[in-house]
């Protein structure tokens, strides 16, 4: 991402109104029941090179969504829509191929 890009990106989050009353909330939230997710297709697609949700985070995602489908977007850091969006679309339509009814 060019670096005005980025800086215009920070800047806009961090004036938006919703940002501290999301980040209380995130702050309290802990996922603990993988089982509620049963049934429906899951997918966590994770970027190889994201240096905020850390690669110790993707092993516990796959501890506690065992039977998901795990991706590994390569050489994609924590914004792979715009490191690589034909890798995030070609995951988004093969876990859209999974779901029921189709």
């Amino acid at each position: 991402m060019p670096a005005g890009e980025a800086l215009a990106e920070l800047e806009a989050f961090v004036d938006a109104p919703w940002v501290e009353p999301a980040l209380v909330a995130f702050g309290r939230y802990r996922f603990h029941d993988g089982d509620q997710l049963r049934g429906v297709p899951v997918t966590i697609a994770w970027g190889t090179r994201d240096r905020l949700l850390l690669p110790r985070q993707a092993d516990r995602a796959r501890r506690l969504l065992p039977w998901a489908r795990h991706v590994a977007l390569r050489g994609c850091g924590h914004l792979p829509f715009h490191d690589d969006p034909d890798a995030v679309a070609a995951v988004l339509l093969a876990g859209s191929q999974s779901m029921p009814g189709r």
